[in-house]
């Protein structure tokens, strides 16, 4: 039995496909007899980032889920928190989602801290590794976060 944690969108966060595929992923390792939780944010986008009226649904949690809503997008200070708590938690598997270049620094943070136990395995789901549109921070955001992933190309 593996202990595994998902880092990226959850509840209460709107659903769409990355918070549904998280929860779907969850469930699965959960039936196959892994112990699976996942860290998902307190703040994913600031609000005049963000499209539409809330980031947030009404709707109610997934059932048998343990979420952990803890990740700040745009705090470093939380990054390196975060990070440390799941260095110390010494899980066997971290799956994390790349999307965007303005979670790159976040996420990379964290995934740096984790590294330090030299035991957790951080495997990468990277959807727009090049993404649609270019600017200034994309290359530095990736790389920050690819760097400590153990990155597998075909």
């Amino acid at each position: 039995m593996a202990k595994i944690i998902i880092l990226g969108p959850a509840h209460p966060l709107r659903g769409g496909g990355m918070t549904t595929f998280n929860h779907r992923l969850a469930k699965e390792f959960i039936d196959l007899g892994h112990s699976c939780s996942i860290y998902s944010f307190s703040l994913q986008y600031p609000d005049f980032l963000f499209p539409g009226k809330s980031q947030y649904t009404d709707e109610p949690a997934p059932e048998n889920l343990t979420i952990h809503s803890v990740v700040n997008s745009i705090n470093p200070i939380n990054w390196i928190k975060v990070g440390k708590r799941l260095k110390k938690e010494r899980q066997d598997i971290i799956v994390v989602r790349y999307w965007l270049p303005l979670m790159g620094p976040a996420l990379g943070t964290i995934l740096r801290q984790v590294k330090k136990n030299k035991h957790t395995k951080i495997i990468c789901i990277a959807d727009n590794v090049i993404p649609h549109e270019k600017d200034l921070a994309t290359n530095p955001s990736r790389s920050i976060f690819l760097k400590p992933a153990t990155v597998l190309s075909p």
